[in-house]
């Protein structure tokens, strides 16, 4: 099995007192959700709410739809250990992570790679109750990374 991406020795630090007991770390991805991702002023309020546009796809109470969003200047950690998929926060100290959403792996059927938005690549979780929601990264490598971490992934 390829190494996975060397965020998972950069961060791992933060993810590890999170973890459940026995639980394996397997990779980390710092990302960005598209719900929420924008610039600043009017420009960054527009090209939030355009970008926010299919970011979720799901009702109220789904699990896209509690994926965390609209997050404060920091790094944002797609964690995958061998039973769960966690999204941690840490502020930009980096001293420590907070656990802001988790699911179990089963829950996530299929991390879908997508067309990339400018400089960003986007990939789309899809989850066991027919919601999804999308992720912007800055590197394509931790989109297969992750993908490989989870045991799924296509490419549209």
């Amino acid at each position: 099995m390829p190494m996975p991406e060397p965020q998972l020795k950069k961060f791992g630090h933060l993810a590890i007192p999170l973890l459940e007991p026995g639980a394996q770390l397997l990779d980390i991805a710092v990302v960005q959700p598209l719900r929420g991702a924008g610039g600043v002023g009017v420009t960054g309020v527009v090209g939030s709410a355009i970008a926010s546009v299919g970011a979720v796809k799901g009702g109220k109470g789904s699990i896209a739809d509690s994926f965390p969003h609209d997050l404060p200047l920091g790094t944002n950690m797609l964690t995958v250990t061998d039973r769960r998929v966690l999204f941690l926060y840490s502020d930009p100290a980096r001293k420590s992570a907070q656990l802001l959403w988790q699911a179990p792996r089963s829950a996530v059927l299929d991390l879908e790679r997508r067309p990339r938005l400018q400089v960003m690549a986007k990939f789309r979780l899809h989850f066991q109750d027919g919601s999804s929601v999308s992720v912007l990264t800055m590197r394509r490598r931790s989109i297969d990374s992750v993908a490989r971490a989870l045991g799924r992934g296509r490419q549209t």
